[in-house]
């Protein structure tokens, strides 16, 4: 009405002052035009945020005799599918930002032609656009197997009417939803302000693919839930259909950090720094000689794309005496095999080194050949703890020069091309810039400034020590104008250089927790001075405070099992020999408010000795699900003799896998401990959803006790009782065995299997998985396990039997 009463008023005064016609309905064209621009713009803008998103009630099309949930349920469970639809910004160290909302569900306008008075201020409020996009599907059935159940799902875009449309199938109505909404979802992204956002970016006008945006939401979900393992498969996905993503990469090399696969994080940042054109000599070229500053000013989104991905490369490159340490021991997922993939790139990239190291001048060749002895004598842990000292340096210098350009010629002409782009019709205005930088200035000022220059003086001690020799910091590299010595570290001094870093810094909380992580390195220099240390450590806890507690903006929390148990630079504030490790455990019952139900678990814990109680607690929680599986298979009647082969198949797998994750030669092999875990919620899903503590996640919460859990070596040596156990009574092999002699029997004429021998070969796989339980818990001796694997009945032909063991079953 307001709209119709403007061009009455303007009609009347064009009359009163004796306007022609003609400018009458010119005027009135020109009001028309500037509605229709004010309508295309609030739905251009509707579909690029995006707006409201109707979802509408699925029809269906499927026989009546298909077993399925009411059309309602189903449209409800889609909704809240695409309503739970978050997008997780990439972060730059072990640290969790909070998820974003992305779409927003809105019923659509009905209109009934038998009540058109009452539709008709309805109909009259939808010319106002509202509405982005809508979602309408029509359920589907086919009898081919395996996937049976369908849906035709449909994506219409309001702004110029288009749509999209494709049929999904699924093993059962839940598979259909979660692969339908993760379709309509992938479908959006590339066209609205989310696609913009790392790491969609190179996305943005492209079809993604659903599988890849499925897996990074899972893997992003396990990862928060603790669940490390089962996520790290996840970004392997994740790289694997999306290999040029340098934010998937990085979120990779952080996981395997988390799980202490320090060496393969390295592997997998290293080979990342080619995404951007670098390769190996070209990258040591800029690394070294300092050329080719403007590198990234014609493309200044590769600049923002690597950054966080080459950080967390010199981060684990920095804490050395972790990295060399799994370095000499052969600590990866492939054993040694790691190092020696990644050494010829190391040699590429970080040769120059080897002068800096020796003091003296050599060509390339010699100093290629120099640095490739040193890498494979893994019995010089020292000289290997320095080599990569220096290269964290070095790249820690590069990055900082790298970002004191980018502030000048890279972010500001971005900055100036979205503001620009205001002036274009508001119809087709879309911003273009990018999120803030992952690593602020200031962070960058500290690593620099004394986080890299303290930790290289740390290790040229080491080295130096090693040989009896005098600490020389011209032969290492670092030059004189650090003036940060190991031996007699000035705290004043480290204090004035950390303040200087900070000047100028917005007081981020990275930037706090970088200063932190610089005050708890110089904890160790000097373990004789308690004064020292204890100054230290308070410093430390202040800053540790500053970016926990205030944070601000992009509000990002500090993962707690990174902080507290985890970062090799807070480790000797966990270690309660130091002054400092009171201030830190009440600094972190302050940050992370848990039920302290229990006494904390030894501080400063090896990755080791995590992964291996990790080991325990998922063989324990796999004895309680399998145990509640035959026990429920126990009371089947009789059935296919297919179907209880697979029963054995299963088994034999899970078997086999226990004994390879109970090895201590297999203890890396992180994908021994996911195949069983998806052996499990595959074949035995009703069991594993009921049992709420499987699987297991690698880093206990506060509602779980561990007073009653062995501690490290009686850990290792269960598991290594529990592999010879296994390996001597042949648990797997007499599944794989009984396996196939039913199918044998299958060929042979035999369709099922009756209710006794179910009940009886049943009851002999449960009492072997009860007692496995409570011998983990400590309830009963090692060889009751042992008797009960060898009472598990063993499948025969119909013919007698005379040897002594367990009891046979005649088929």
């Amino acid at each position: 009405m307001g709209l119709l009463g403007l061009i009455g008023v303007l009609w009347w005064s064009a009359d009163t002052k004796g306007t022609s016609t003609g400018a009458r309905l010119a005027i009135f064209l020109v009001l028309m035009l500037l509605v229709y621009l004010l309508w295309r713009a609030t739905r251009a803008w509707l579909a690029y945020k995006p707006g409201a998103v109707d979802v509408q009630q699925l029809e269906d099309a499927t026989p009546a005799s298909t077993p399925k949930p009411s059309d309602v349920d189903l449209t409800a469970k889609l909704r809240q599918r695409l309503s739970d639809s978050s997008m997780y910004p990439p972060t730059t160290l072990p640290a969790q930002a909070p998820p974003e909302t992305f779409l927003e569900l809105l019923g659509d306008v009905e209109i009934d032609p038998k009540k058109l008075g009452t539709a008709l201020p309805r109909l009259l409020s939808r010319l106002r656009p509202k509405l982005a996009y809508r979602v309408g599907g029509v359920l589907q059935f086919r009898k081919m197997a395996p996937d049976q159940f369908g849906m035709t799902v449909t994506v219409t875009a309001f702004l110029f009417g288009g749509s999209r449309a494709t049929t999904i199938w699924g093993s059962d109505w839940n598979d259909v939803i979660r692969k339908a909404s993760s379709w309509v979802i992938s479908t959006l992204l590339p066209v609205t302000r989310a696609g913009r956002m790392p790491p969609w970016r190179r996305w943005w006008g492209r079809e993604l693919n659903p599988e890849l945006y499925e897996a990074y939401q899972e893997a992003n979900e396990l990862s928060r839930a603790g669940r490390h393992l089962e996520a790290l498969e996840k970004y392997f996905t994740t790289v694997r259909l999306d290999p040029k993503n340098p934010y998937l990469r990085a979120e990779l090399a952080e996981t395997q950090e988390k799980l202490g696969l320090h060496i393969d994080a390295l592997d997998t940042c290293q080979r990342a720094l080619a995404l951007d054109g670098q390769y190996a000599g070209s990258y040591r070229e800029r690394l070294w000689l300092g050329r080719h500053r403007l590198r990234y000013f014609w493309h200044p989104r590769r600049f923002r794309e690597l950054l966080g991905l080459r950080y967390r490369n010199s981060i684990i490159l920095g804490t050395a005496e972790v990295t060399a340490d799994q370095w000499c021991n052969g600590k990866g997922t492939n054993g040694e095999h790691t190092g020696k993939n990644l050494t010829p790139l190391l040699v590429e990239r970080y040769w120059p080194t080897v002068p800096r190291l020796t003091g003296t001048g050599q060509n390339e060749q010699t100093c290629k050949d120099s640095l490739w002895k040193m890498l494979t004598n893994r019995a010089d842990r020292e000289k290997i703890r320095l080599v990569f000292q220096l290269a964290s340096w070095q790249e820690t210098k590069l990055l900082a020069r790298d970002n004191k350009w980018a502030s000048v010629w890279l972010y500001w002409p971005v900055l100036l091309w979205s503001w620009a782009r205001m002036i274009w019709p508001a119809a087709y205005y879309q911003s273009v810039r990018g999120p803030r930088p992952p690593v602020t200035l200031g962070a960058f000022r500290v690593n620099r400034k004394a986080w890299a220059p303290l930790r290289l003086a740390w290790a040229s001690w080491a080295y130096n020590e090693s040989r009896g020799e005098r600490e020389r910091r011209a032969q290492t590299g670092w030059g004189a104008r650090s003036k940060i010595a190991w031996n007699g570290l000035n705290v004043k001094f480290l204090e004035r250089k950390l303040r200087s870093a900070t000047r100028r810094a917005r007081g981020d909380w990275l930037t706090n927790y970088n200063v932190a992580c610089a005050y708890a390195v110089a904890v160790q220099a000097d373990w004789d001075d308690v004064h020292r240390q204890r100054d230290l450590a308070r410093h430390a806890v202040e800053h540790l405070e500053k970016a926990v507690l205030t944070t601000r903006k992009n509000f990002t929390m500090v993962e707690r099992a990174w902080l507290v148990e985890e970062d090799p630079d807070l480790t000797p504030l966990r270690d309660k020999k130091t002054p400092g490790n009171e201030l830190f455990n009440d600094f972190a019952r302050t940050a992370y408010p848990r039920a302290e139900t229990f006494e904390e678990n030894p501080p400063g814990r090896q990755p080791d000795e995590q992964l291996r109680e990790y080991d325990y607690r998922l063989l324990e929680e796999t004895a309680k699900v399998m145990q509640q599986v035959w026990n429920r298979r126990s009371e089947t009647a009789d059935i296919d003799i297919q179907r209880a082969a697979e029963w054995l198949r299963t088994e034999s797998k899970i078997w086999m896998f226990i004994r390879q994750i109970s090895g201590k030669e297999n203890k890396y092999r992180w994908q021994d401990r996911v195949s069983l875990i998806h052996y499990i919620q595959a074949d035995c899903r009703s069991a594993s959803c009921s049992a709420p503590g499987f699987p297991p996640p690698l880093v206990l919460d506060e509602t779980t006790s561990t007073n009653a859990r062995p501690g490290p070596t009686k850990v290792e040596n269960a598991l290594a009782t529990l592999n010879r156990d296994i390996a001597t009574a042949h648990a797997y092999s007499t599944s794989d065995q009984g396996q196939k002699l039913l199918r044998e029997r299958a060929a042979d004429g035999v369709a099922r299997l009756d209710a006794p021998t179910i009940r009886q070969l049943s009851m002999g796989y449960a009492a072997a998985w009860q007692t496995l339980d409570d011998w983990l818990e400590r309830e009963v001796d090692h060889r009751q396990f042992r008797k009960a694997l060898g009472r598990v009945p063993q499948l025969t032909r119909p013919f007698p039997s005379t040897a002594h063991g367990p009891p046979n079953l005649e088929i």
